[in-house]
């Protein structure tokens, strides 16, 4: 998984969170070696420790869809729990780092004394603001903590500095994007009682061409062809869209807006599936052309990066030891509560239920929690 970490001192404040240790207490080996790349170790205490801030920002997302234990269910039909691919994720993203460690300075980017000191401070109040058995659930000493902070620091100071060589211009013609509304109404048919499909009868086909055609008619006279639709029931829909169609509009309807003028109507489209009308709002919306723009840009930039990053990961010497990283107990569960304080400030805190599973979130809180036990 690339991801592109979204400014230094951001992720030094979010890992300053508060969690709490329970029951169910975890011990691992934080010094034994996970991975190795190049021959330096990375220690299952780093990876623990970012499994775990992983899991927290997915904690209340995944957990409200398919349970506190996510971790530890088959959810993408793998056969393999969720948590293990999370893991590997981690273990995938903490070798790009270390790759970056060692070749950063040939870009001649690295942390300033002030961001070390800043990594180490946001270690400290992390640890000063847990207990001694949550720290020990997640491997987080000082070391570990602020390492991962650095390493997570100088990829996002790599990745910018490579963002800074890109090529910037990008003339609106290559990301110009038009904006349309379009009345769609479903000729797929009906459902029967045993879930099968029923085919409409040409005497429906032609009662909703007529409701098209009035709809149409309306709109015309209107210009509003939002409402028109809602007077028969259907909703309008807006999009954008450009060359590369990179939208949810289908041909179809790509082909007959690209006829019409700023203004103009199409005539009933039929398609398989559905019939359609389509409204021409602006040939140049000018707020999605330069989303697009942006999307341009950072599209290069993610390429100047993986450009100088995957031939050093090619060649680079790695080993993951499976037997290490399966001494981390996924099926631990991770679990958010936020509390407010007396002012009109609110403070976020973590509690980490420990009966079968562990989590920790995104907070900027370094407020220490209580002590719970898991039912």
């Amino acid at each position: 998984m690339k991801r592109k970490i979204a400014g230094l001192f951001a992720l030094l404040l979010t890992v300053a969170t508060a969690v709490t240790g329970c029951s169910g207490r975890i011990t691992l080996d934080g010094a034994a070696e996970a991975a190795s790349v190049n021959g330096v170790s990375i220690p299952l205490s780093e990876v623990n420790f970012y499994l775990r801030y992983q899991q927290s920002q997915m904690q209340s997302m995944y957990g409200a869809y398919f349970g506190e234990d996510f971790m530890s269910q088959d959810l993408m039909g793998t056969g393999t729990p969720y948590g293990e691919t999370v893991r590997d994720t981690v273990v995938d993203t903490l070798e790009e780092y270390y790759i970056v460690e060692a070749n950063a300075e040939d870009l001649g980017v690295s942390l300033s004394e002030e961001e070390k000191a800043a990594a180490s401070e946001a270690a400290q109040a992390f640890l000063a603001a847990n207990d001694s058995e949550t720290l020990e659930a997640m491997t987080a000493d000082e070391t570990s903590v602020t390492h991962v902070l650095e390493l997570a620091a100088l990829q996002s100071k790599v990745y910018q500095a490579l963002a800074q060589t890109i090529d910037t211009n990008v003339p609106d013609e290559e990301v110009a994007q038009k904006r349309i509304s379009y009345v769609r109404n479903d000729i797929t048919g009906t459902t029967d009682e045993n879930g099968n499909t029923v085919a409409l009868s040409d005497a429906e086909l032609a009662e909703k061409e007529i409701v098209m055609d009035e709809i149409l008619k309306e709109a015309q006279e209107s210009g509003d062809l939002s409402a028109a639709a809602e007077d028969h029931d259907l909703t309008a829909t807006t999009v954008t869209y450009g060359e590369d169609n990179n939208s949810s509009l289908n041909e179809d309807l790509k082909a007959a807006a690209d006829e019409l003028g700023e203004g103009e109507f199409s005539d009933v489209i039929k398609t398989d599936s559905a019939y359609y009308i389509v409204y021409m709002e602006s040939l140049f919306d000018e707020e999605a052309t330069e989303t697009e723009r942006q999307n341009v840009l950072a599209e290069r930039e993610q390429e100047a990066y993986d450009n100088w990053l995957n031939p050093l990961r090619d060649a680079a010497e790695i080993t993951v030891n499976d037997d290490v990283l399966d001494t981390i107990p996924l099926e631990k569960i991770f679990n958010m509560k936020q509390e407010e304080t007396d002012t009109e400030e609110s403070t976020d805190t973590t509690s980490t239920e420990t009966t079968d599973t562990e989590t920790a979130d995104d907070t900027a809180s370094t407020d220490a929690a209580e002590e719970t036990e898991a039912e």
